[in-house]
């Protein structure tokens, strides 16, 4: 198991916040504060944008990787821990229980569609650019794999996360299908069609934008 690249970090005895409790707003909202003041930022907004991009990485990216595209069942979800110092997950170093639930099911319907709606509600910002936030994460583990798995492996997964049925959503409509773009060879970046306000809290001048930002010009 090797989901270091993902910023999910191997420890003895995990320690930080164990993550059903980023579920209450009262727990969620300091740690996105703290987010901010790390990025040098003031804007609840972006701080909340920002740091659900952070997150993705951490959850939805890792979990598509390890229980999509690889098919492993060890359970290192339950061990993890979220680390408010480095913004990364600690797990236990030899987890050995075995998942007995849908993957998509607990990492989106239980966890992070819960942690968007809380996200747009109190940092007030539109659902639609947390979403896509999320479906860039996703989209780029299954182009960074894309010498590893074939194109059917890869377009499946891609049907899958933009299927009507949303049962693993935990929401009526998917809100993954207006922003997640199939590409034949899985090489292209698309570009945004909503901005993450990135822009807002970098300060260097080479690289004013994220790479596929709909202002960059």
């Amino acid at each position: 198991m090797n989901l270091e690249p993902y910023g999910v970090e191997k420890h003895p005895s995990p320690q930080g916040i164990p993550l059903h409790q980023l579920l209450d707003k009262d727990t969620l909202l300091p740690i996105i504060k703290q987010y901010g003041n790390y990025l040098n930022t003031s804007s609840l907004s972006v701080a909340g944008s920002l740091f659900l991009k952070r997150y993705a990485i951490l959850v939805a990216a890792s979990s598509l990787d390890y229980y999509g595209l690889q098919k492993k069942r060890i359970d290192w979800w339950s061990t993890a821990r979220f680390d408010v110092t480095s913004f990364n997950l600690i797990i236990e170093e030899n987890p050995t229980d075995l998942l007995d639930d849908c993957w998509k099911n607990r990492t989106f319907a239980q966890h992070l569609t819960p942690i968007i709606t809380i996200i747009s509600e109190e940092c007030k910002i539109s659902l639609k650019i947390l979403w896509e936030n999320l479906a860039v994460r996703l989209l780029a583990t299954l182009r960074k794999n894309k010498e590893l798995y074939t194109l059917n492996e890869l377009n499946q997964h891609f049907n899958e996360l933009t299927s009507s049925e949303t049962n693993w959503l935990g929401i009526e409509q998917n809100p993954f299908q207006p922003f997640l773009q199939h590409k034949e060879t899985w090489s292209e970046v698309p570009v945004r069609k909503t901005c993450c306000r990135y822009y807002q809290v970098n300060t260097k001048a080479d690289i004013p934008y994220c790479k596929n930002c709909p202002l960059r010009k």
